[in-house]
């Protein structure tokens, strides 16, 4: 009976410092409560979107303007938080898109090419950028480089997340396919294809009429948000996976203990 008891009281004490061990690993506290990062490189969160790409014409008919002019300045990336600050937000708990860094671009207008506006300059926001130690990265938003000369078709920005943030600001539309870089030998350029300007503008400028083809145009749009929000959902169930599957060896390991210490009487008491 003494045996046992030792047996019992022996199993117990491991059971109770793997229970303590696993309650330490799983401490928010040690997980950081806000986001922190000891290491020397930054954090990225890299965001994929689908996205059906417009032809110019529809790139024209769902902008709200379009405009030429020169990239004039960068402005430092942001959270989309009340100070653009990094949210006090454990790492797996950051989702897109209701937790993103964006970057405003101040755009120097030449030229109004659709729905002129009285303002020379313009800002456009795009998602991505680095902020201290986290960096967010998308397969989808254009890039841009100070001094750039660029043709752009801009919508309003009327998503939930930066929309009513800063001051009136666009958007590119149908994200890198709305930017085309300029080059000094007449090209406009994107990275699925290669226009003349003179090409470029010639579509801007016709006037399509056709019903069916607006009709068809609206319904692309519509695919395009809904695969936007598939993708989406997709990469966040991925990311939040990951995380969570770090526990589970863990708790395995606890209820073969558990079964272990239950074997271990059982196969006393038949001795007995």
């Amino acid at each position: 009976m003494r045996n046992i008891t030792k047996y019992g009281i022996f199993l117990f004490g491991v059971l109770s410092l793997l229970t303590l061990s696993v309650l330490v690993l799983s401490n928010p506290s040690n997980e950081n409560t806000e986001l922190e990062n000891s290491s020397n490189e930054p954090i990225d969160f890299g965001i994929c979107i689908d996205f059906i790409p417009y032809t110019h014409e529809e790139l024209k008919d769902n902008s709200d303007t379009i405009v030429m002019g020169t990239v004039k300045e960068k402005l430092p990336p942001r959270w989309n938080t009340a100070d653009g600050k990094k949210p006090n937000k454990l790492l797996n708990k950051i989702e897109y898109p209701d937790d993103i860094i964006y970057t405003d671009i101040v755009i120097s207008v030449d030229e109004y090419l659709k729905n002129p506006l009285s303002s020379r300059e313009l800002i456009v926001r795009v998602t991505g950028g680095t902020v201290g130690d986290f960096s967010m990265t998308t397969d989808a938003d254009p890039l841009f480089n100070t001094s750039e000369k660029v043709l752009l078709y801009l919508s309003k920005d009327e998503s939930s997340s930066t929309g009513n943030i800063g001051p009136e600001h666009f958007i590119v539309t149908d994200f890198y396919r709305g930017k085309y870089t300029l080059t000094e030998d007449g090209k406009a350029i994107t990275p699925d294809e290669t226009v003349t300007l003179e090409e470029l503008l010639n579509a801007i400028n016709q006037t399509n009429n056709n019903t069916n083809e607006t009709e068809a145009s609206d319904n692309k749009e519509t695919a395009n948000k809904e695969t936007a929000n598939v993708e989406t959902a997709d990469k966040q169930e991925e990311f939040g996976s990951t995380i969570e599957s770090n526990k589970i060896p863990f708790t395995s390991f606890f209820w073969l203990l558990l079964a272990l210490l239950g074997a271990v009487s059982i196969v006393r008491r038949r001795q007995q």
